[in-house]
């Protein structure tokens, strides 16, 4: 029995059954509450799209899910489940913050092309170590990426408190100062907290699209997650893949943990992140991990987080529901995408690329 994720692709059916299901139970729930379900979605929508303040609210939780969201993607279309991207993002943020704090007097294009390369720098490293632990060790790297996110938590919190804890009192919580003013991301809503975050975001769709559909590097990422064994007798370098697809999904959850603190929060605070990274994960299941995909998935989370926190501010409905709408969603899809009905790979007889049944041939197990 494997104990590998086989990520399959989602057809629209699956997915559109999955929302208008998880609508379903999701209003039956808040039925049972006493409210009326029609009346609580109609503000949820509208308090994620109907003015200017809703918009601004929606894109600026879109804006990080961009981000995690490709990440996750692009590890999935390599072969990699990396459950570490809320990890990677935190660590991102760390050293962003680090670097926005500290250096002073720097132009503002310099300090923030700096934090953002440690940032990326510190993602990447992250990310590396469950990819050695993979081809190396053999260890899964859901377990090891699963197990680094607490660790890598913890450590923010503690390096907060050691070393950058804010001298400013009127900061009661666990935070860092707020970062220098040229370190701070441009806001492209005045007054609202969208920012050119969105625009990077939105540039690394754009190069999730052309490193998978026009670069012969993300041809060997896509063949090297679809069928290992093919492509090592297509002399592909698959273990030196899945360390590349781990280093670059690393990179791009590190600078989305930057660009939330640079863009919006302006300051680390402990437990800074309402699971951007495995809503990132979500979305990039959601969206079979293409770029397309990935974008209105992130749209659709983004909209629901904006909603949910619209409802619980005029009504005494719970923000909470968004989690259900979502976690719905991805028990259904996740059937499919993980093949959690078929959990024992399938053996081969025969040439792996032709998968003929011939009698006499070495069976090769399919892993991916």
């Amino acid at each position: 029995m494997s104990l590998e994720f086989k990520l399959r692709p989602v057809n629209i059916k699956t997915i559109i059954s999955a929302i208008i299901i998880s609508f379903l139970v999701g209003g039956l729930i808040v039925l049972g509450s006493g409210y009326n379900p029609t009346e609580v979605y109609y503000k949820l929508f509208k308090g994620a799209l109907g003015s200017k303040f809703a918009i601004a609210s929606t894109l600026r939780w879109i804006t990080p899910l961009l981000f995690t969201s490709v990440a996750s993607a692009i590890a999935f279309r390599g072969g990699m489940f990396n459950m570490g991207v809320e990890g990677q993002l935190y660590i991102g943020a760390l050293a962003g913050t680090i670097v926005g704090v500290s250096c002073k007097g720097l132009p503002h294009l310099a300090h923030v092309a700096l934090c953002f390369l440690a940032a990326m720098a510190a993602g990447m490293f992250y990310a590396m170590i469950p990819a050695l632990m993979r081809v190396y060790l053999n260890a899964s790297e859901v377990v090891t990426t699963l197990m680094l996110n607490y660790m890598i938590i913890n450590l923010n919190n503690f390096i907060i408190q050691e070393y950058f804890l804010a001298t400013d009192s009127m900061v009661s919580t666990i935070a860092t100062n707020e970062i220098e003013a040229s370190a701070k991301l441009t806001s492209i809503m005045p007054p609202y907290s969208v920012n050119t975050g969105l625009i990077i975001g939105a540039f690394m769709i754009v190069l999730f699209y052309i490193l998978f559909n026009k670069s012969k590097l993300g041809y060997e990422f896509h063949i090297s997650g679809v069928n290992p064994q093919f492509a090592r007798y297509g002399g592909i370098q698959v273990d030196r893949v899945r360390i590349g697809v781990m280093l670059i999904s690393g990179c791009i959850a590190g600078l989305g943990g930057a660009v939330e603190i640079m863009g919006v929060q302006e300051r680390l605070m402990a437990s800074f992140s309402p699971n951007f990274g495995f809503d990132g994960m979500l979305a990039a299941l959601l969206g079979n991990s293409t770029p397309l995909g990935v974008t209105l998935s992130s749209v659709f989370f983004g909209t629901l987080k904006a909603g949910a926190l619209s409802i619980e501010r005029t009504t005494d409905v719970s923000r909470a529901l968004a989690d259900v709408i979502k976690g719905i969603i991805i028990c259904f899809v996740s059937v499919r995408t993980l093949g959690l009905l078929d959990r024992i790979s399938f053996k081969w007889p025969g040439n792996p690329m032709l998968r003929n049944k011939g009698k006499g041939t070495e069976e090769v197990k399919n892993v991916y």
